[in-house]
């Protein structure tokens, strides 16, 4: 749209009109019976104009063309230099701590310049726009409601501050889709000795994780833009009421939060099995709240102002299941006993657990711990 409208101002440009010369067009009317071929409506002096103006119009194409390609190689070019192979959703942006250069896949709603720098407007997962500092602003992003591959540089010095990110590289969404569709790997013809992604059972693809899987549990790593339709789909094979889109929001939380964290996915997903079955609004006796059943103080603890928001759930969950695993791995050796002890934790708190010197003899936690430890090797594939 935008460079077809930049084609026809160069071509009114070159007529030195806004509309076609009056010499190209003939004494009858276009619209009238006397003249039903409209193309006698050009004189021969018209076809001339017309022959000059194409091999330029042509070579417009052509330089833009080149410029997109050049646009392309550019962001390749960064994204290869900070290391980054897979994209995340807009929710690794919201939960960024420290110092961080990501890309995320996500949708700018608009821009407001200020001369050469200016600031694009990225929706957040609740719908608001998300400022984005730009020096400059991309010309094909100032309209916005465009669809965008975007670099960014992140930086939060503590939880609740605000977030400082700059735009670091942009392309199209389109662009860079179809440039690794193109890249992306021929299948091997040597036999596959990996496991599939999903069973028989329809189990969610497994994402790579620092906690290792129980046991002999299969680990292999999978791009989170390829796992994000198979958790969505399991997601909704739990919870049946679940909307398309809401379950799509929680499987990018789990994902995006897992990997900000450093947490396998199929922990994750399986502590929400016997914890909610997935439902954003549930709220046991005790008052704990939402897909992690947190618990009011806990949440609070973590910043979460609304526990039954799917991804302020999943990002105080998470980072809640992370501290435990920290805590719990500095004092074995063994990842198996480190879960069982986060899980505990998670269930009874970190108290109890010190207090019985390891799962505490309370039959709802160690139910609990049985159950997605369980859960959990499905998940992993044993």
């Amino acid at each position: 749209m935008f460079w077809g409208s930049i084609l026809l101002r160069l071509e009114r440009w070159l007529s030195g009109r806004k509309r076609p010369p009056a010499k190209w067009v003939s004494d009858a009317s276009r619209f009238s019976g006397s003249n039903p071929d409209l193309s006698a409506s050009l004189s021969t002096s018209g076809f001339k104009t017309m022959r000059s103006i194409s091999p330029l119009l042509l070579l417009l194409v052509t330089a833009i063309s080149q410029a997109q390609v050049d646009a392309l190689q550019d962001y390749l070019k960064i994204r290869k230099s900070s290391g980054i192979t897979t994209a995340s959703g807009v929710e690794a942006l919201e939960t960024v701590f420290g110092k961080r250069t990501f890309e995320i896949v996500g949708h700018v709603k608009g821009s407001i310049r200020s001369g050469e720098s200016g600031t694009i407007m990225v929706e957040a997962s609740n719908g608001m726009p998300l400022p984005i500092q730009a020096n400059p602003v991309p010309d094909w992003l100032i309209g916005g409601n465009v669809e965008a591959r975007l670099l960014i540089r992140a930086e939060r010095s503590h939880e609740t501050a605000p977030i400082r990110a700059t735009l670091v590289g942009a392309v199209p969404e389109h662009m860079i889709a179809a440039w690794e569709l193109k890249d992306k790997p021929k299948p091997s013809t040597k036999p596959v000795t990996n496991p599939p992604r999903t069973g028989s059972n329809g189990r969610p693809a497994p994402l790579q994780g620092q906690l290792k899987p129980p046991s002999n549990g299969k680990v292999w790593n999978l791009p989170s833009s390829d796992a994000l339709p198979f958790y969505r789909d399991f997601i909704q094979k739990q919870n049946k009421r679940l909307s398309f889109a809401e379950a799509d929001r929680i499987a990018r939380g789990v994902i995006g939060f897992s990997i900000k964290y450093g947490v396998d996915a199929r922990l994750v997903m399986a502590m929400i099995m016997v914890e909610s079955g997935f439902k954003p609004n549930s709220k046991s006796g005790a008052g704990a709240m939402g897909l992690g059943q947190l618990m009011p103080g806990t949440a609070r603890e973590l910043g979460v102002s609304n526990a039954y928001d799917s991804i302020e759930n999943l990002s105080g969950m998470v980072r809640l299941v992370r501290s435990h695993i920290d805590r719990y791995s500095a004092t074995t050796d063994s990842d198996y006993e480190a879960l069982v002890l986060m899980l505990a934790a998670y269930n009874a708190g970190p108290g109890a657990v010190r207090k019985h010197g390891g799962i505490p003899p309370y039959r709802e936690t160690q139910d609990y711990v049985r159950k997605v430890t369980s859960i959990y090797r499905q998940l992993c594939g044993e």
